[in-house]
């Protein structure tokens, strides 16, 4: 992880050994990100249907800070997600552009 040392210190990176996430994972980002800055107001959370999203661990964290649940059905994430439709799909495309070049 050498290249952390290059990241901004207010960059939060997360590492799991399997290269996924998992409720552990996201339940420490939800706890150390999202709840901080939500000052106790009902939050909705939309997220796509991975089983890691609907552990109990997680639903719980969420339950017990007033955050309502949304959930993309499957196969439409991409359709519906904001930051898929407006940062990584033109991401992709410039990347795919400049590797061509």
């Amino acid at each position: 992880m050498a290249e952390k040392a290059s990241y901004d210190p207010r960059v939060v990176v997360k590492f799991n050994p399997k290269a996924y996430a998992n409720s552990t994972n996201i339940v420490e980002s939800l706890n150390e990100q999202v709840i901080p800055v939500l000052s106790s107001q009902p939050t909705l959370m939309v997220l796509d249907m991975f089983g890691g999203h609907k552990t109990d661990e997680v639903l719980d964290t969420k339950q017990a800070h007033d955050i309502t649940l949304s959930m993309i059905p499957g196969g439409c994430t991409s359709m519906v997600q904001p930051l898929d439709i407006s940062i990584i799909w033109p991401f992709k495309d410039i990347l795919k552009v400049s590797i061509e070049k």
